[in-house]
């Protein structure tokens, strides 16, 4: 499954990184799903906060979201309620900076069922 993740609430706030980005990315992979990043701002942008997660090893592609896209979309993580319901998804709180804080892992228990 292509597993979408916004990136600006999502999994960055401030410039400030989610917690446990690359443990939960690693988690997916394991489960055979291929994680992707996207944003409004763009691909380019989407790529930069690869990097600054620790994650450009392991997402299988940067997008911005209103580009046509190679592959399909079929699972969204975001801050938005209706962007990630009317793409099927899951609507995760925008993340505070709380260095605690564990939404990600939601993630993964909802792919697991």
């Amino acid at each position: 499954m292509n597993v979408f993740f916004d990136v600006q609430g999502t999994l960055i706030s401030g410039g400030r990184p989610r917690p446990r980005v690359r443990e939960v990315f690693l988690e997916l992979a394991e489960m055979g799903h291929h994680p992707y990043l996207w944003s409004s701002g763009g691909g380019g942008y989407a790529a930069v906060a690869a990097r600054q997660l620790g994650i450009e090893d392991i997402v299988f592609g940067c997008f911005s979201k209103f580009a046509a896209l190679p592959v399909s979309v079929d699972f969204v993580v975001d801050d938005q309620r209706d962007f990630a319901e009317s793409r099927g998804g899951y609507t995760i709180p925008p993340f505070d900076g709380d260095p605690n804080d564990d939404e990600l892992w939601k993630v993964v228990e909802r792919l697991r069922d």
